[in-house]
């Protein structure tokens, strides 16, 4: 029943015996699984299963946690990844040629019979002889396999030659064994090799398979937790890059303007005493520049006391500024330096709350696991062949049952083994800031004149370049 699953689960995940031993892990876990599928039967025959595929439902599993690993921070719902593990179980998965005594325990005659007999009378023997040969075939092949790798030595510089065989199997008795030498291709190989033929020892002759591909649920996309902080990130630089922009058109313009202000404040210093009162002042001297470039009527007319020097359009101004304005990176560079601390820290997104409390609700290979177990069960099905007893005269011959949907007691509920530690508190998705209004700029250091340090963002201070 689920009931057992959970619990050999649960202890096992909460005694840390795998640590961070993925590999283990998941042999562990597809072998309770087939455990447990052995402990079922078909829903109308009550025959359960007699081999199945444990090895590539580990395989698919370390595929899985691979993938969860690799997943580089973005979230990541491991029950859709599961699926493959139950499509890699069941493919090999084999029939029983004698239902579950304890489901039907007036065996064969209990059952319905195969369509157009009258009763079922055993196993078909030709199934169950063609199932034995290819198990046995199976298992010289590995055999011969296994026999190769018992003389087979290998050099793992610093550690020295070591002989394959006996080290998969320190591996598999779990002895400590160094990371490089268990990861090691030729040993990961062969221990591979060695697990398959321990299985295929365990194989028994069949009457059916499943032939029918079992129904997959849709789980809902979850968003890219990546895709949300790069684009609240990108939102952030470039208000900020819009920003700092404007601040530098003022700047720049007065180090554009400088040489024209100085020409002009040096003539009327010439003539300061020639001209009439009030002489203007530097001031007056900038706005009229200013003016005359945006094509407005200067307040005085300077032109009545100097030889005005040749001035920028405004066009051309323009153009002055944009050529010497940071470039775009250099930009996005002050920009990055303005909005850190102000990137987003989205949550991961779980299936189910995350807790340390060790709990079949919320330890996603548990109770979510076993759910969506059960919904898979109910839609495989396959053929087992039988002989059966056709209506007399006809004498008996074989026949072929169908079966649909697979079941499992459930069991009585698991109990959370206690904890002491407080449940942690799931944080709310912070919400984008809104990037403040930064205070106006002096010219930048580039330009040769210094910026001191401007305050932004609460109480933090930060350089906006430099």
């Amino acid at each position: 029943m689920w009931a057992l699953f959970k619990v050999n689960v649960l202890l096992k995940i909460a005694s840390g015996e795998f640590g961070k031993d993925m590999d283990s892990f998941a042999e562990f876990y597809a072998d309770e699984y087939d455990k447990c599928i052995k402990r079922g039967g078909d829903m109308l025959y009550g025959v359960s299963v007699i081999n199945g595929n444990t090895i590539a439902f580990a395989d698919a599993l370390k595929r899985a946690l691979k993938k969860g690993q690799e997943s580089g921070g973005d979230n990541f719902n491991i029950l859709e990844e599961l699926y493959p593990c139950f499509d890699a179980y069941w493919k090999g998965a084999e029939m029983s040629p004698i239902p579950n005594p304890l489901l039907k325990p007036l065996l064969w005659q209990s059952t319905p019979p195969a369509p157009g007999t009258i009763q079922n009378i055993g196993p078909n023997p030709i199934p169950l002889a063609i199932s034995a040969a290819i198990h046995k075939a199976e298992v010289e092949a590995l055999k011969a396999l296994e026999d190769e790798i018992k003389s087979q030595t290998i050099d793992i510089p610093p550690i020295g030659i070591i002989n394959v065989y006996d080290t998969v199997q320190k591996i598999i008795k779990k002895e400590i064994v160094s990371p490089d030498i268990k990861n090691h291709p030729v040993i990961k190989t062969a221990r591979e090799i060695v697990i398959k033929l321990k299985e295929a020892k365990k194989k028994k002759p069949s009457i059916g398979a499943q032939i029918k591909k079992a129904f997959k649920f849709p789980f809902p996309k979850l968003p890219s937790r990546k895709k949300i902080i790069e684009e609240a990130k990108n939102k952030l630089i470039e208000e900020a890059t819009k920003q700092i922009e404007q601040q530098l058109i003022i700047p720049i313009e007065d180090v554009i303007i400088f040489p024209i202000e100085s020409q002009i404040n040096a003539a009327i210093e010439l003539v300061k005493n020639t001209i009439p009162k009030p002489i203007p002042t530097k001031a007056q001297i900038k706005k009229y520049i200013k003016d005359t470039i945006n094509g407005l009527k200067p307040d005085i007319d300077l032109s009545l006391y100097i030889t005005i020097p040749t001035l920028p359009t405004k066009p051309e101004l323009k153009k002055m500024i944009k050529d010497m304005m940071p470039t775009k990176p250099e930009l996005e560079a002050m920009a990055y330096d303005l909005i850190k601390g102000l990137i987003p820290d989205i949550p991961y997104i779980y299936l189910t709350l995350p807790s340390i409390i060790w709990s079949t609700k919320t330890n996603v290979m548990i109770d979510p696991f076993v759910s969506m177990a059960q919904l898979h069960l109910l839609n495989t099905g396959g053929n087992m062949s039988v002989m059966s007893q056709y209506p007399p005269p006809a004498p008996p011959a074989p026949a072929i049952l169908q079966w649909n949907s697979y079941n499992i007691q459930t069991g009585p509920m698991v109990p959370d083994l206690p904890s002491t530690v407080e449940l942690p508190v799931i944080p709310a998705i912070p919400p984008i800031p809104q990037l403040p209004t930064l205070p106006e700029l002096p010219i930048l250091p580039t330009l040769g004149i210094s910026i001191p340090t401007i305050p932004t963002f609460g109480n933090i201070k930060i350089p906006l370049v430099g």
